[in-house]
């Protein structure tokens, strides 16, 4: 693939996340060429490639592989369909993008690894790109605190506030294994993994706040997976570190999803909020905190915190985490950008995790 001819992209999964986040930058971007959408329902892929200028519409990943000249897959449909896509997609010699969480189950993942030994990757860590979590990471190994001691993250979602949403994919086990752990708990393995290395070993709790809800039907049907969890990590040689999360915070027209991320270090502290997502509060012993912000077009009129803030950060994480992926598809150098194998080592923590909470007891992570 020459360099300098734009990169032809399929994207497998037309929902709000590829709408809103994936395709805006790639379709703007002078080296990248979106060339086709596939989904299970004819209609909606085809309403969503018309509404994008997205010239071809399939229901099936292999036909599209067949039949239009691609050099790279975009995976961003529900879980249990990646593996069997993004194994097409390296059979053929398409780099790969996954969504996370990249599969079910570390089996899976180890699989789509091992399919795509050949080609480039780049898995959907979405928080890697986000600047002012950027700037924390580069702060806490640069030494900006000191010895780092301890990360702590919360991370919330409204997916599951409402008892009275129906029933939908979100809570098949056999479509998301663990519920909350699946959904939220690989960015927050990730992040773990990327500020303070490997784990070597978990303890969770995970429990289910609705058991049962209400399909497209009318008829009761039980929810097989988890809606919040706890993990306590423990590394080899670096920090220990603390999640908590939940898919059941209360929905306002303001938030959707709410992050906290704390590092601590024998020196101060290292803080990042979405609601003030646009910058970093950085603590030193003896001093008095104080914000960092780095740079992010569109924030010149934008009051700290506000949604236009909020939406300005998130622009600018899509825009970088584009360029990224072109690059890395391109073979030209990029630095911190997550492969599939990032997400199968993560995988193998959220397993770890789900034995752990079903257990109750510290399980070691299997490399």
């Amino acid at each position: 693939m020459p360099s300098e001819s734009p990169i032809r992209i399929g994207v497998v999964g037309p929902g709000w996340w590829a709408a809103r986040y994936l395709l805006p930058p790639l379709l703007d971007h002078p080296s990248a060429e979106v060339r086709a959408l596939c989904g299970r329902d004819a209609g909606r892929v085809r309403a969503a490639a018309e509404a994008a200028g997205i010239p071809h519409a399939y229901v099936s990943v292999e036909d599209m592989i067949e039949d239009v000249g691609l050099d790279a897959l975009i995976v961003a449909s529900p879980p249990s369909s990646h593996l069997p896509a993004v194994t097409a997609g390296a059979a053929r010699g398409l780099h790969v993008f996954c969504e996370k969480p990249l599969a079910r189950s570390a089996t899976e993942t180890a699989a789509m690894v091992r399919a795509c030994e050949r080609v480039r990757t780049v898995a959907g860590f979405t928080q890697r790109w986000h600047p002012a979590v950027r700037l924390l990471k580069t702060m806490a190994v640069d030494g900006a605190i000191g010895e780092v001691l301890h990360i702590r993250y919360t991370t919330r979602a409204t997916l599951a506030a409402d008892p009275r949403a129906p029933w939908d994919w979100r809570h098949d086990a056999d479509e998301y294994s663990y519920g909350v752990l699946s959904d939220l708990g690989p960015h927050a393995v990730d992040l773990v993994r990327w500020i303070g290395g490997e784990i070597a070993s978990v303890q969770a709790t995970a429990h289910t706040v609705f058991s049962d809800r209400q399909d497209a039907h009318g008829a009761l049907r039980p929810v097989g997976n988890w809606d919040d969890a706890t993990m306590e990590f423990e590394s080899e040689n670096g920090p220990a570190a603390s999640v908590t999360m939940t898919r059941t915070m209360p929905r306002s027209t303001y938030r959707r999803f709410h992050h906290e991320l704390d590092v601590v270090g024998t020196r101060g502290t290292l803080t990042y909020t979405s609601d003030r997502p646009a910058e970093v509060i950085v603590a030193e012993t003896g001093g008095e905190p104080k914000a960092l912000r780095p740079s992010v077009p569109g924030l010149e009129e934008a009051a700290a915190g506000s949604f236009e803030e909020i939406m300005a950060v998130m622009n600018e994480g899509a825009r970088r985490q584009a360029a990224d992926m072109l690059d890395a598809f391109a073979g030209r150098p990029v630095q911190e950008v997550p492969t599939l194998t990032d997400g199968h080592i993560g995988q193998q923590v959220l397993d770890a995790a789900a034995v752990s909470a079903r257990t109750h007891a510290e399980v070691r992570v299997r490399s």
